[in-house]
């Protein structure tokens, strides 16, 4: 994952670039590129044509990453699968591990043993939980009171001092 978002991080570099500098630099690049084919190209003709092309360049870099891990994953080697294979053990000495037969690996497994179960009346349930307020609530109101008596105090200064 951080592979790819080091080789595609770029363009949200080059984005941010654009938006920063985009005002100083596209409007002479408008005029030039107008000049250039006789076409007027306003500066947000050209503002959302860069940005389509780096959607574009952003969607085919994707493209074909995922085409050279896929064909990387079809080149390499694998170890058969219905072969056993020798695994040298910590005294030394190799271990033969057996081969897995498909009707090992997909048996179903038995059920699990049922709980024991518990009388109605015995059953102790927890009391329902209880959330701790984020902000306190004298907090909250002495806030709120704040900002009433702040607008109550600017409508009667916009009353008083508007003719």
């Amino acid at each position: 994952m951080e592979g790819r978002r080091s080789r595609s991080g770029w363009i949200g570099w080059l984005v941010f670039l654009l938006f920063i500098l985009g005002p100083s630099i596209l409007p002479p690049l408008a005029r030039w590129l107008s000049q250039q084919t006789g076409l007027v190209i306003g500066t947000t003709d050209l503002f959302i044509a860069l940005i389509v092309l780096m959607v574009v360049i952003s969607i085919g870099s994707s493209i074909f990453g995922a085409l050279r891990r896929s064909s990387e994953d079809t080149n390499t080697t694998r170890l058969p699968e219905n072969q056993p294979f020798d695994m040298p053990s910590a005294q030394g000495e190799v271990v033969r591990q057996p081969t897995t037969k498909p009707e090992d690996v997909f048996r179903t497994p038995p059920p699990p043993p049922e709980p024991p179960r518990i009388p109605a009346s015995s059953a102790n349930l927890p009391g329902a939980p209880r959330f701790e307020p984020i902000i306190d609530p004298r907090i909250l109101t002495i806030g709120m009171i704040g900002i009433i008596v702040i607008l109550f105090i600017f409508g009667v200064l916009f009353l008083f001092l508007n003719p």
